[in-house]
């Protein structure tokens, strides 16, 4: 199957947009269809995640408001209008690039058919664009990784003693960069305290910490508690968001069936988080507490000493997160560090984001053509219903056309 892309050209001699995009219907009748199917089966795909979305901000701000439902309507509405744009972009330059050159080309109609469609992205509000563009790249990491054919890697994708340790050395480093940036690391799972986090430490009648530590609580006992129990509900929370969407759409369940849907949660993912955070939180303590004093590098250590955890829940979706938290944290400290250059103040102007978010849009088509067995499950379900299905049509066609030249 990886060697679906060198026998393209051979597989795909003589065939249309017709014969592998929209058999038994013409351009103009599929693209109609398409557009309104489409908007149907995205309805389906990212009205569960704006829910979810709805749910996490109203434990964040820890009240309902109009304010929030308005926000949350308008990012629907945003991921609803740019995966419009990118389905039928995609489809529509499939057909355009077969009938103003009468045959299917490799690169322009399986990997750049979305480019165009996927700039709409730059329109899209700024929650949208860093969401969307993290999902697609942590389903993209999954796949470069499962798709590479070396002995070494698949023997490092295969040890769950190297991925923890790879994941140890990440969860340092994130630690590292977000103690050095003023921006707060978003999508994860621990926030490094800096000294000025906690200015009334030493101000009478405060009830902080007596040690050296940076945190406002007054012992360390409780803010290590805190993050726990914090996470523990945010992991809770999540899961039985996510069981609840998954369950209402099962109608056909009985009462007992439906209950034990709902509990179905990812277990071992609440218990890595709940321990992720406790252990930065104590290690970061007791660093402190035993030289009275806190050092730069003691979120590094502690950072690498929590990411042990990743060993009870290993997870592409865990590990290629923190790749992007890692990634986001450094290039948040270069920013900064060089932020009285005039290019480097240019480039902040940038909506990095989007462009990453094309560059990925157009991998993902490109995976769907040649690796769909090494796409996660999101990356096929995101394709493939945002698409109505044309992009599993596609790639089965082509696959179909391939083994029979075999």
């Amino acid at each position: 199957m990886s060697a679906l892309s060198k026998y393209f050209e051979q597989a795909i001699t003589g065939a249309t947009c017709r014969d592998i995009l929209h058999p038994g219907i013409g351009c103009g009748q599929f693209a109609w269809s398409n557009l309104f199917g489409s908007a149907r089966s995205n309805v389906h795909f990212f009205l569960p995640i704006s829910l979810l979305r709805l749910v996490l901000l109203v434990y964040n701000r820890r009240t309902v408001s109009l304010e929030i439902l308005r926000q949350t309507s308008r990012e629907f509405g945003a991921m609803m209008l740019n995966a419009l744009c990118v389905a039928n972009c995609w489809t529509g330059m499939f057909c355009l690039m077969m009938r103003t050159t009468g045959r299917i080309h490799d690169n322009f109609s399986v990997s750049l058919a979305p480019l165009l469609g996927s700039c709409a992205m730059f329109l899209m509000p700024a929650y949208v664009q860093t969401t969307h563009a993290k999902a697609i790249v942590v389903a993209n990491l999954e796949c470069w990784i499962k798709s590479r054919e070396s002995k070494l890697t698949e023997w490092m994708r295969d040890s769950r003693t190297v991925g923890t340790l790879c994941f140890m050395l990440i969860s340092a480093g994130i630690a590292r960069y977000a103690r050095k940036t003023r921006h707060r690391t978003e999508f994860w799972f621990i926030q490094p305290l800096k000294r000025n986090y906690n200015q009334l430490r030493r101000e009478p009648n405060q009830a902080a910490c007596k040690h050296a530590c940076y945190h406002q609580e007054s012992t360390c006992a409780r803010y290590v508690l805190h993050g726990m129990r914090t996470y523990f509900t945010f992991g809770a929370i999540l899961e039985l968001a996510r069981r609840l969407i998954v369950t209402i759409g099962q109608l056909h369940q009985t009462p007992s069936e439906r209950i034990r849907s709902l509990l179905n949660l990812r277990y071992r993912l609440i218990l890595f988080l709940t321990l992720y955070n406790g252990t930065f939180r104590l290690m970061t303590c007791l660093l402190a507490r035993r030289r009275q004093q806190v050092k730069e590098y003691d979120n590094t250590i502690a950072g690498f000493a929590s990411g042990f955890w990743y060993y009870v829940c290993p997870s592409y979706n865990i590990f290629n997160l923190a790749v992007c938290a890692l990634t986001q944290t450094h290039w948040n400290f270069l920013m900064e560090k060089y932020a009285k250059m005039a290019l480097v103040q240019r480039l902040d102007r940038v909506s990095f984001s989007s462009l990453v978010w094309i560059a990925s849009m157009c991998y993902v088509t490109y995976s769907r053509a040649y690796y769909p067995w090494a796409m996660s499950k999101f990356a096929l379900k995101f394709i493939d219903i945002c698409s109505n299905y044309a992009s599993r049509t596609a790639s089965e066609n082509f696959a179909a056309r391939y083994f029979a030249v075999q």
